[in-house]
């Protein structure tokens, strides 16, 4: 739900109350000069904002969960399969996933000169995760995280081009970060594992008609919003003096989005991709006991080429009822042209570090699969369901799970979604994951099998 910013007590209200946090101290005197603000804000400064920005409106939720995770038929995972899940990793735990407050300026409908802007921002447990993987606007494992940050113009020409440049989320995936807006609670593999999160650069949007729509954009890169260049110090690459010289990273990345959409809006396939020539950054711990790459040493050698492909779609039959029914489909394949070290610099011959399997230029490919299905019981109670498989092969410096091995990850949900209160979601879910990935790198033992249940129950208000 959204409100429009539009009376002036609302804003000279949040002004009055924020300026006591910004008071060094609470004397008298710097109370009479707060009482003299908010009457300068009340009397000019919000007349003028609301006169020259018509049209801002603000927007968010309230995200809370309990999770209680708990070992299916083997044993429950450990740190090396956190990768499985993203978000809800709190085991036993009550949870503030995300406090959001989304504010915009929307382009209008119809097709002139305009502008606008959208910010949003995320505090509480999922803003720790998102930060983590994008730091460059601000501290890794922070709790206030920037999701997006953009401003946008609209070219009349033709049916209109859209432009948008600043932060802003990927256009790959079915899932997106906010999870009220998803079918299930907790984020699926390909969500956690086989995309990019969000992109730091420009991109354009154009509506051909109702039925295709075309973006594409030059970005920092996968989760960047920096274009960092390699700081290796160049142990084990070709000329073995300049990392850098030898796999930049860090560049450019172009991406896009096409999408169709069927004639009755009951249905709709969108592709997309992002290319990056030098591929992404990625800090890892060389091998222990190796006497080039000391232990601990972190190391950056994530090279390029990484493209990946992402195609979606939905389904709502018109044969049933109120359009009570809702299928769609996920496929992702990601390769990465060089994951790994150069073997035969690093460790000629294999060098006994049980690594010797790894060639030169070692590639990282990744695919997966998703199935999802929602039906709305009544007005008040919906059950979802999503069934995904993922697979990497093995890689020396993984795109997820553990390295040097095949990761095969299944993972089924079932959601039961209540809305008996206005702007109220609650959700019971299910979810089971299951894994089989070789032994350690080298020693040939058997496979590991690796379950986990989790049960989780959330509660959303949105605004």
């Amino acid at each position: 739900m959204k409100s429009i910013l539009k009376t002036t007590s609302v804003l000279a209200l949040a002004g009055a109350m924020a300026l006591p946090v910004l008071a060094d101290d609470t004397t008298s005197t710097d109370a009479k000069d707060q009482k003299d603000l908010k009457k300068v804000i009340e009397d000019q400064g919000i007349n003028y904002v609301e006169t020259a920005q018509k049209g801002i409106t603000l927007s968010g939720y309230v995200d809370t969960s309990y999770t209680e995770q708990f070992g299916g038929r083997g044993t429950a995972f450990t740190s090396n399969q956190a990768y499985l899940h993203q978000f809800d990793v709190n085991n036993n735990n009550f949870n503030v996933n995300a406090v959001k407050i989304a504010l915009e300026k929307a382009l209008p409908d119809k097709n002139e000169w305009a502008a606008g802007f959208r910010i949003d921002t995320m505090y509480g447990q999922d803003a720790k995760i998102l930060t983590a993987s994008d730091p460059v606007l601000g501290s890794a494992g922070s709790s206030v995280y920037l999701e997006q940050a953009l401003v946008k113009f609209r070219i009349p020409v033709g049916n209109g081009l859209d432009v948008y440049m600043g932060k802003f989320v990927t256009f790959l995936g079915y899932e997106v970060i906010e999870s009220p807006a998803n079918l299930n609670f907790s984020r699926g593999l390909l969500f956690t594992n086989a995309i990019p999160l969000t992109h730091t650069g420009i991109y354009v949007d154009y509506k051909f008609n109702d039925t295709f729509e075309a973006k594409f954009g030059i970005v920092d890169g996968w989760n960047q919003s920096a274009s960092t260049p390699n700081t290796a110090t160049g142990v084990g690459f070709p000329n073995g003096t300049d990392a850098k010289n030898d796999y930049p990273f860090g560049g450019k990345a172009i991406t896009g989005q096409f999408t169709i959409n069927a004639p009755g809006k009951n249905a709709n396939l969108t592709q997309s991709f992002i290319y990056s020539p030098s591929g992404e950054p990625a800090n890892f711990t060389a091998i222990s006991g190796s006497s080039l790459v000391p232990s601990g040493t972190p190391d950056n050698r994530d090279n390029g080429p990484l493209v990946v492909y992402d195609v979606w779609g939905n389904w709502n039959p018109t044969f049933v009822k109120d359009s009570a029914l809702t299928l769609g489909f996920n496929i992702d394949l990601g390769y990465n042209g060089a994951s790994g070290l150069p073997v035969n610099s690093i460790y000629p011959g294999g060098g006994g570090t049980g690594f010797s399997f790894f060639h030169n230029e070692d590639s990282n490919t990744w695919w997966g699969a998703a199935l999802y299905a929602s039906y709305k019981l009544t007005k008040v109670v919906t059950l979802s369901s999503r069934g995904e498989y993922l697979h990497e092969d093995p890689a020396f410096n993984a795109k997820f799970g553990v390295a040097g091995v095949n990761n095969d990850d299944w993972s089924e949900t079932l959601t039961a979604s209540f809305s008996i209160w206005d702007n109220l979601l609650t959700r019971v879910e299910y979810r089971y994951d299951y894994l089989v990935e070789p032994n350690t790198a080298a020693t040939g033992g058997p496979a590991v099998h690796t379950n986990q249940d989790e049960v989780s129950v959330e509660a959303v208000y949105s605004f």
